[in-house]
């Protein structure tokens, strides 16, 4: 059993250890005798004829995002819409995450028109409202069938963007603490086909192995629950995490 990994911009969308993410995937497939293939998309890659079984994109600061913008809208915007509407498992992080929406619209008022796949706008509103930073715990819209933990998520956010999802979209997760995808709404992140986003950093799958897992079993075909690993510094780190202040 094989599982390609393209790993989208890891030089430009690193901004929170992201790459921990690709580690964390390929690390747990490998222990259920996955054969793991991770290939670096930049720039200046051509993604025709390129097969994945799953795509990760992380998040960046702004000068990387507007270099990542350039090509995702003049060159891949349209493989990565064909992969996620054919059912392509995918993680998109942050600035990613805003990206794949129809629009963000800057503190200054200048908008930069999205992808489109997921439904959802993000919006800085400057000084006028905080930046949504601190630890996030949520409860999952997942099944995220695990022997050792719930359907709890945790991770780290940080953001100034505040992202709204269309009125037919399914949030990741609705929040307990922290601010989530806008503070007043309770939601976090989408979930769109077998596509995620969210604004959970961590890296969020080395807190939250279930969500590994579960996005490992959609990518190649397997049932869930996947056999537990002799990983329970992973799990430790999880529990934990919920119990951190924000």
């Amino acid at each position: 059993m094989k599982m390609k990994i393209g790993y989208f911009y890891p030089t430009l969308l690193n901004l929170y250890g992201d790459d921990g993410n690709v580690q964390i995937l390929k690390y747990r497939a490998e222990k259920r005798g996955i054969e793991v293939e991770v290939e670096k998309v930049g720039l200046e890659t051509d993604l025709e004829g390129k097969g994945f079984e799953l795509i990760f994109m992380g998040g960046g600061p702004d000068s990387s995002q507007k270099d990542v913008y350039k090509d995702l809208v003049t060159e891949k915007g349209e493989f990565l819409k064909e992969f996620v509407e054919n059912g392509g498992v995918g993680l998109y992080i942050c600035g990613s995450y805003q990206l794949f929406g129809k629009y963000y619209k800057s503190a200054d008022g200048s908008v930069l028109d999205g992808l489109g796949i997921f439904d959802l706008y993000t919006e800085h509103f400057g000084k006028d409202k905080p930046r949504c930073i601190g630890n996030v715990v949520c409860e999952s819209n997942l099944n995220l069938v695990s022997v050792n933990l719930s359907n709890n998520l945790v991770g780290f956010e940080n953001h100034g963007g505040r992202t709204y999802l269309g009125e037919g979209a399914t949030p990741l997760a609705k929040v307990s603490k922290g601010h989530g995808n806008n503070s007043e709404d309770g939601t976090e992140g989408i979930l769109y086909k077998n596509s995620i986003g969210t604004y959970l950093h961590g890296p969020v799958l080395a807190r939250n192995p279930h969500l590994a897992d579960y996005l490992i079993a959609k990518s190649v075909g397997l049932d869930l629950p996947l056999s537990p690993l002799a990983d329970a510094f992973a799990y430790n780190a999880h529990t934990a995490s919920r119990k951190l202040k924000q």
